[in-house]
């Protein structure tokens, strides 16, 4: 079987609903039409303030901010103008921070210069994940029951999840062969028990004792926060704290 990558704009072009590489200025469109994805993003050294705005929903038009409209970040009182970032087919806001404890609180805010409001949309930082085991390196059969652990969720929001993305790589020579698996709604309890077998992802048909295998495993804690009422339904807002364990060894048979 041939296998090909898509560019982003290609598989807008396949898939007309997923995304738009078209642009519409602030100034010519209502403040209930204005469509926001808003989250704040640690891996504990850091936070990285991101919000896009589209028109009407997620998959409208571009919103260029103009004519005196901005987005700012509010953090432990203090106020940082968010910058336009357009790469070749989309546009966001964005805003760095050296904050990252657990519950620090973040409002974003749509300031719009002609009607002199502004929109607040706020959230809070959950707790930055530690994973206690494996560690990285380690090696392990496939056909082992690989136990992770990582300090469980204190105090978690009624509306925070966890997700963990397991990804694997097998390599011979020069052929390459990967897969990955999402678990999603993790129980934050400290623990789960991975069953390779069970979740297949090395069961490709060439694969075998001669390929040198390693899996990747993202950390992914998420809690949502309150949007401001007047953005266009399906708006949203809320924070991720993650962290990566890498390059653990599985060895065929």
């Amino acid at each position: 079987m041939r296998h090909f990558k898509l560019t982003g704009i290609a598989l807008c072009c396949l898939i007309a609903t997923a995304c738009s590489t078209e642009t519409t200025d602030s100034n010519d469109v209502k403040t209930e039409a204005i469509w926001s994805d808003i989250y704040v993003t640690t891996n504990g050294n850091d936070s990285r303030v991101i919000a896009e705005l589209n028109v009407s929903s997620r998959n409208g038009n571009n919103l260029n901010l103009v004519q005196g409209d901005k987005l700012f970040v509010t953090v432990n009182n203090t106020s940082k103008d968010m910058e336009k970032d357009a790469d070749f087919f989309d546009i966001d806001y964005r805003a760095t921070l050296p904050t990252y404890a657990e519950d620090t609180l973040y409002e974003v805010k749509l300031y719009r210069s002609e009607d002199k409001v502004t929109l607040k949309s706020s959230v809070t930082l959950p707790q930055a994940i530690d994973i206690l085991a494996p560690q990285a390196e380690q090696t392990f059969p496939v056909d082992e029951i690989l136990d992770l652990r990582w300090i469980k969720a204190g105090s978690p929001a009624d509306d925070e999840t966890l997700k963990i993305t397991i990804s694997s790589e097998c390599k011979n020579g020069d052929e390459e062969i990967s897969s990955s698996h999402i678990l999603s709604d993790v129980e934050d309890d400290g623990k789960k028990s991975i069953d390779f077998e069970a979740l297949e992802l090395f069961k490709n048909e060439k694969l075998n004792s001669n390929y040198d295998c390693t899996v990747n495993f993202e950390f992914e804690r998420r809690r949502y926060g309150s949007t401001d009422s007047r953005y266009a339904a399906g708006s949203r807002t809320y924070a991720i704290s993650h962290t990566t364990l890498d390059n653990i060894n599985i060895t065929l048979k």
